[in-house]
């Protein structure tokens, strides 16, 4: 009976041992797949640790991508500042200028300097150079330009006599809406040789009526 109880001890013990060689195998299996988990999530703080760097860098770039912006924004505010000054410059030199040429002009026709040949031709440019605002993607509106045909058409067959000046007068103001709507070349040109036509037919008929009053009163 002893031996029995011995044996059934015995029994015990051995398989209390053999389970904890199991479970102390399992165990270390566990604790080995625990460290894995760690040693990943270790890795994986180190990765977050690289993009938190990586995002600091990039911070680091678009505040320096912000300061520069910033500049440029100053250099730009600056230029349109210098430009604003010379374009004022630039518009007072070119009243000036426009000044003197009405001033010369007036002066020129006043002596008579021009002669009717240069009365013609310049009334032939004056019809070259509206020909230009022919089509109608420009400042020019269709009727203006056919006023200005129709003033053209006059001055050709009328002598200056016949002619109302409040129609030149009324093709300067457009040539003049044309130099500050599209400034170019061919609009000044337009302005100004509108300008000296009108001044040719005002002095024409200023010389007109001087003749007539002098015949009236004789």
């Amino acid at each position: 009976m002893i031996i029995g109880f011995i044996g059934v001890i015995t029994t015990i013990i051995l398989s209390s041992i053999s389970l904890a060689y199991w479970l102390g195998k399992k165990f270390a299996m566990i604790d080995f797949r625990f460290n894995l988990v760690d040693e990943k999530f270790r890795q994986i703080n180190e990765r977050f640790k690289i993009i938190d760097e990586r995002f600091k860098q990039i911070d680091e770039r678009f505040k320096d991508i912000d300061n520069r912006l910033k500049s440029f924004e100053e250099r730009l505010d600056l230029i349109e500042k210098r430009l604003s000054s010379l374009e004022n410059k630039f518009g007072t030199l070119g009243e000036y200028i426009k000044s003197v040429y009405l001033t010369l002009i007036d002066f020129m026709t006043l002596r008579g300097v021009f002669s009717e040949d240069e009365r013609r031709y310049m009334i032939r440019e004056l019809d070259r150079l509206s020909e230009a605002y022919k089509i109608s993607a420009n400042p020019l509106k269709p009727e203006e330009y056919k006023f200005i045909k129709e003033v053209i058409k006059e001055l050709m067959e009328k002598p200056s006599k016949e002619i109302d000046l409040w129609k030149l007068e009324k093709i300067v103001e457009i040539a003049e809406r044309l130099t500050r709507e599209e400034p170019s070349r061919t609009s000044f040109e337009f302005w100004m040789k509108a300008y000296m036509l009108y001044a040719m037919i005002r002095s024409e008929k200023f010389k007109e009526e001087e003749k007539k009053l002098k015949k009236d009163s004789c």
